[in-house]
């Protein structure tokens, strides 16, 4: 199969993400069911237009052609634009040749109990024609792309060929009723991994371009408003190839007039700017030539970073995490300031972004990204928005649904700790895969309808974005479902006695105090999470003994926990009466069946000296034995 760079790879410079391979990956196993390939739409009753009129502009650039539109649209002067992904081509050519009872997803593999990551496409022998992009979660169009050869063209030959979508112009209407509707005026492509022209990049990223330019172009000559566009690519030199930045520069030109977006009279272009692709000066100069602005940015910047050397010279963030104490932090709490990074000094000028859920890691590791949190990762990053009112929101993520595997950098001596939650008991190759941009589908950005999530996100950003077009500072209009906070998750930290896993006495813990005060006392050591280790927890842990997340309240398919003492020992029991020993407290609720909001079974264990433990995604420890499978945790 040829070398090919993953989406994932978009987060390659961050210091926390340890490798990014450009190589396809192989693992063999089984295949299941699913199935539905609904193309119905699922939009909105609310057909008001939820702009601010008093608080809007025209901003359009005379047309490069004589083609006739309708009159330029009006836009609000405080802009919202939305991450927009069209890479399906591949993805959907390979579910297409799946029978609709067998198609899965990644979703599916995690609640799915025996399957592997393996099951979807690689078992089907179509691992290669999908070019490795595998569904994580499953529209409510049904699965689709973009992607119809020119008209003068034919599909390229493979393995950079793809089918065609039979209806393109169905998804982009779709599409643009349900982000004009939601309160979105423009969308920024990625293209953010193709540099230079060829077949693959054309079936990946620019033909769905242009046809989304063409289909909302054709939108608006009929009368339909629609967002603007504008491309996200690199601008790095790639020697005697042709760059990417030609075919989108002669897109931008052929455009329907005002369709893509502009400021301060220009046509604006979105650059990755980041140490592995740095912005190549004569590119710069052709762009600009074109009389097109462009708007350095990436994502999990620094405020250094964001801020540049000073105005006009800063970049945006398209996805920025929360921060504690200056920090990076996946830890989300209705009571703590988000406080993500901005910058004020774009050639946009203050631009900010929010996001469903963020990584800065792995996605499909431990605590490595925040999650959706039914909601309330976006709602206390839109807080921020509501403060700062930026002259650009950027919102993540819309259609992203797929992503490539990633190869697992770290060492096999440990053992499950290192793979995915939720398939450390997988037995073929695919079992060490992971998976950066989302996982799943609550650990995913995505606001598109969804069979998983049935339109949830899609009305909390229609919300969201009501509140701020108000212009109000602060979330305060409880009938917005903004503005009614999701519930909590409780982290259950653990200590141990000191000497090893099964050495004593385990303590779960909800008090960050109780695991100050005990390891302070000695004798005890604070368990911590594999690999990294958030403001307030410790990371490097090498046993499946670590913290955990559970719900703070009940609800169907969950069960209490409880923490029980007996005179020496420890332990987690869903008995309130805690099986006849000292009921200390109710820890949380733990899920009864497995998914990507709660993916790790966490099993309790039990020594031959009679202490308890327990194991996270894992099997329990040499020296002690499993006794039941408590529920799921995040």
């Amino acid at each position: 199969m040829p070398a090919r760079l993953s989406p994932a790879c978009r987060l390659l410079a961050l210091a926390l993400l340890p490798a990014c391979s450009s190589t396809f990956l192989d693992g063999h196993p089984r295949q299941p069911s699913r199935g539905s390939d609904d193309t119905s739409g699922n939009t909105s009753d609310d057909t008001s237009d939820p702009r601010d009129s008093q608080d809007s502009h025209s901003d359009s650039v005379p047309p490069d052609s004589d083609s006739t539109s309708s009159a330029p649209q009006v836009y609000p002067a405080h802009r919202v634009g939305i991450f927009y992904l069209a890479w399906h081509a591949y993805a959907y050519d390979a579910i297409s040749r799946i029978d609709p009872a067998s198609r899965l997803t990644v979703e599916d593999v995690i609640r799915g109990g025996d399957l592997q990551f393996s099951d979807m496409i690689d078992d089907a022998g179509l691992y290669g024609e999908a070019q490795a992009f595998h569904w994580h979660q499953e529209p409510d169009l049904g699965f689709y792309s973009l992607y119809r050869p020119r008209d003068s063209e034919a599909t390229p030959a493979e393995p950079n060929g793809a089918v065609a979508y039979p209806d393109t112009a169905h998804i982009a209407a779709v599409h643009a009723q349900q982000l004009w509707d939601a309160g979105v005026d423009f969308v920024y492509v990625d293209l953010t991994n193709l540099q230079a022209t060829g077949d693959f990049a054309d079936v990946l990223g620019v033909r769905p371009l242009e046809v989304l330019i063409e289909e909302w172009g054709a939108l608006r000559r009929a009368g339909t408003p629609t967002p603007q566009i504008a491309a996200w690519l690199p601008l790095t030199d790639v020697g005697t190839a042709e760059p990417i930045l030609r075919p989108l520069l002669a897109a931008y030109a052929d455009a329907e007039p005002d369709l893509i977006l502009t400021h301060g009279g220009k046509r604006v272009l979105f650059a990755v700017d980041n140490s592995g692709m740095p912005i190549d000066a004569a590119n710069r100069a052709e762009v600009e030539a074109a009389n097109v602005l462009i708007a350095p940015m990436w994502g999990n910047l620094s405020q250094g970073e964001l801020d540049g050397s000073g105005p006009g010279e800063g970049r945006a963030g398209w996805m920025q995490p929360c921060t504690s104490g200056g920090t990076f932090t996946t830890l989300i709490t209705q009571a703590t300031p988000c406080s993500q990074g901005y910058t004020t000094t774009s050639p946009l000028g203050t631009v900010l972004s929010a996001s469903r859920s963020f990584q800065i890691g792995y996605a499909s590791l431990p605590l490595q990204a925040a999650g959706r949190l039914g909601g309330l990762t976006f709602q206390r990053q839109m807080a921020t928005a509501f403060s700062v009112q930026p002259d650009f929101l950027l919102i993540n993520a819309w259609n992203e649904h797929i992503a490539q595997p990633q190869a697992n950098p770290y060492d096999s001596s440990l053992g499950p700790l290192r793979r995915s939650m939720g398939m450390t008991d997988a037995t073929d190759g695919s079992a060490d895969w992971l998976w950066v941009d989302m996982y799943g589908s609550d650990l995913g950005r995505d606001f598109e309808p969804t069979v998983e999530d049935g339109g949830a996100g899609y009305a909390l950003l229609q919300s969201c974005l009501r509140v701020y077009r108000s212009r109000s500072a602060a979330c305060g209009d409880s009938s917005e479902a903004c503005c009614q906070l999701a519930e909590d998750r409780v982290l259950v930290y653990s200590v141990r006695q000191s000497g090893g896993a099964t050495a004593g006495d385990h303590v779960p813990t909800v008090e960050a105090t109780e695991v100050r005060d005990l390891v302070a006392n000695g004798g005890w050591d604070e368990v911590c999470n594999p690999h990294y280790g958030p403001p307030g927890l410790c990371g490097g842990g090498t046993t499946a003994d670590g913290p955990f997340h559970l719900y703070a309240s009940g609800g169907a398919d969950r069960t209490a926990l409880y923490r029980c003492l007996t005179t020496a020992d420890h332990f987690i029991s869903p008995d309130p009466a805690c099986e006849g020993t000292t009921h200390e407290r109710l820890l949380g609720y733990a899920a009864t069946t497995a998914s990507s909001d709660a993916p790790r079974p966490l099993t309790r264990c039990v020594t031959s000296t009679i202490f308890h433990l327990h194991a996270l995604d894992g099997p329990c420890p040499a020296g002690s034995t499993a006794e039941s499978v408590l529920g799921y945790v995040r």
